[in-house]
């Protein structure tokens, strides 16, 4: 009877699996601290990473356009797009970095308007050939863009029994 040990020893090590992104030609690739996995490209190739990811790799359900403010950075946005596989049944996102600009990917994603416009409004990211980026959330004459890390916080007294004697109501 054979050694457990030496078998173990002896057994080929498999490959790892090719990068299904690699064809994108990624700053990164992963999988995020939720399972899903991610593909960060150059903002000019989002819309081309956006085409591949929808087409050839499957993930034609666009679920959600978001942005992350790290005003730390030099390019301070980060836009995240997730896309959903229905005969797979998996999630994937595409990540680009920007200072403050995008390409509109309307003419990719036509539902993608609003979540442009929603990025526009909240965050002041502007999307290059979107078909109407005007504000959807904040009313028209709102100045600035109340996501962004360098707003003013603001805020509006509540009356608390605590807070009278603070804001002279007591």
């Amino acid at each position: 009877m054979s050694d457990p040990a030496a078998v173990a020893d002896t057994a080929p090590i498999p490959e790892a699996a090719p990068d299904p992104f690699a064809r994108l030609r990624p700053l990164e690739s992963g999988s995020s601290a939720d399972g899903i996995a991610f593909v960060r490209v150059p903002i000019e190739r989002a819309p081309e990473a956006i085409r591949w990811i929808r087409e050839d790799y499957g993930h034609a359900r666009f679920v959600d356009l978001t942005c992350v403010d790290r005003l730390s950075r030099e390019e301070r946005f980060e836009l995240v797009y997730l896309f959903y596989s229905m005969t797979e049944h998996t999630w994937v996102r595409v990540k680009s970095r920007t200072d403050a600009e995008a390409h509109s990917i309307t003419d990719i994603v036509s539902g993608a308007n609003w979540y442009e416009r929603e990025v526009f409004d909240l965050f002041g990211v502007r999307f290059e050939g979107h078909p109407d980026l005007t504000r959807i959330l904040m009313p028209d004459d709102w100045v600035g863009h109340p996501l962004r890390r360098d707003q003013p916080l603001g805020s509006e007294p509540v009356d608390f029994t605590a807070t009278r004697k603070v804001f002279g109501r007591g």
